[in-house]
């Protein structure tokens, strides 16, 4: 009798064995964590569902986190999100108020990758500069990357060469044009007397020169690409939802490669979503999470069909020192660079003088070269708790600007992290 209860106790050997589930505030397990499909597959899969969440799901009030749909089979389900309720109202609250011609923004948890805040917003006014039926703002590669770039040419810069922040460079002319006398290629019938910068200053205050020096002098145009592609651009992201890839096109000449290095260039083109992990992987090295929505789906006779597994993001910062000096430098851009005026207001406040804050700002006509586009992509980080969150925000403007990006990041960064 013993023996027959311990052979029908003994589980098969081709059972499923079900992932260990894990709590909303903890961090990913390393062993746990894989950049390849886990053994235990699912039959749902949330990326495969386009039309998943309502329409204006991600603009609209009043909002809720949880909401019941039907799948792509007919088949009705509840879907639970990580979205924070009181986040995703002040991101739409902010987007709103300062009504661009088009605006989106997101948080994420870079502790488990979590997204805490996504939404989008259309000005009725904003005379369709991107189709009406091109998705979630926050998923569309249909903005030019600007000099958010330079977070790739300054990792690869300090992950290739024995310079550090305080390495001083030459720069010729004013700072934020780019002209081929300014990088060698030509001469100007004006003289101008050299003048020298750390690498952290022309990172923060965004020195167009400096960085199309680097991509002429530290790179072929072959490798600026590669190490782009180490950053994702040219690849899918895996997500809940279908990502529009960040494209970046070859440099044909020394010029364009100065172009594609500084983020003076239409072509480079990037989703917020994939801007914000962008910023957020120097904080974490090589921890970078798998973003997600979705935390759990159940069927309508209350069978649970798919839960989220953390898994990290296919693309990590290896180099520890690179990682640590672009950090320092992100953090210089908030301090005094050109995200100083759009983090005043919040400097202010006593619960965000310990937080750590850190990013970098990005503009640059759209492709219409009427509108103009506007990024802020940055980290937040709470030393009494560890909380780690990335944003990325990014605005388009008409004839006139009604707020900065970098203002409603701070907002966003200052929210999520308030203990």
């Amino acid at each position: 009798m013993l023996v027959a209860v311990i052979f029908t106790l003994w589980p098969s050997s081709d059972q499923k064995r079900v992932p260990l589930l894990e709590g909303d505030g903890y961090p990913i397990p390393e062993k746990s964590v894989s950049t390849v499909a886990p053994s235990w597959q699912q039959d749902f899969d949330p990326a495969e569902q386009s039309n998943l969440f309502p329409e204006k799901f991600f603009s609209g009030l009043p909002f809720s986190s949880e909401f019941m749909t039907s799948a792509a089979g007919g088949q009705k389900i509840s879907v639970s999100t990580t979205l924070d309720k009181k986040l995703q109202y002040k991101t739409i609250k902010l987007l709103r108020r300062y009504h661009p011609q088009l605006g989106a923004g997101i948080l994420l948890d870079l502790k488990t990758g979590a997204v805490l805040a996504m939404a989008d917003y259309r000005n009725e006014s904003e005379g369709q500069i991107l189709p009406e039926d091109c998705g979630n703002l926050c998923l569309l590669a249909a903005f030019p990357a600007a000099s958010l770039f330079k977070i790739v040419t300054a990792y690869g810069v300090l992950e290739k060469k024995p310079v550090t922040r305080k390495t001083n460079f030459k720069v010729v002319g004013r700072h934020h044009t780019l002209y081929r006398y300014q990088l060698g290629l030509g001469k100007s019938r004006y003289r101008y007397r050299p003048s020298e910068i750390s690498f952290e200053k022309a990172f923060a205050r965004s020195v167009n020169p400096v960085f199309g020096k680097f991509g002429i002098n530290y790179f072929s145009a072959d490798e600026l690409v590669k190490l782009a592609e180490s950053f994702s651009f040219n690849h899918s992201i895996k997500f809940d939802q279908p990502v529009h890839e960040s494209r970046i096109a070859p440099p044909q000449s020394p010029f364009q490669q100065a172009e594609t290095s500084s983020g003076f260039i239409k072509t480079t083109t990037l989703s917020p979503l994939h801007a914000a992990l962008m910023a957020g992987a120097p904080l974490v090295v090589n921890q970078l999470p798998q973003p997600y929505i979705i935390n759990r789906v159940v069927s309508d006779d209350g069978a649970e069909i798919y839960y989220h597994q953390p898994q990290r993001c296919e693309f990590q910062l290896q180099d520890k020192k690179a990682c640590r000096e672009l950090v320092a430098m992100m953090r210089a851009t908030v301090r005094y660079g050109t995200a100083r005026k759009a983090f005043r207001d919040v400097k202010r406040r006593r619960s965000f003088r310990k937080l750590e804050v850190g990013g970098k700002t990005g503009t640059l006509d759209m492709p219409d070269n009427i509108h103009r586009c506007e990024w802020f992509a940055g980290f937040g980080k709470n030393p009494a708790n560890g909380k780690m969150v990335a944003v990325a925000v990014v605005l388009v403007h008409g004839e006139k600007r009604t707020i900065s990006s970098g203002y409603i990041a701070s907002e966003l960064i200052a929210a999520s992290l308030k203990e």
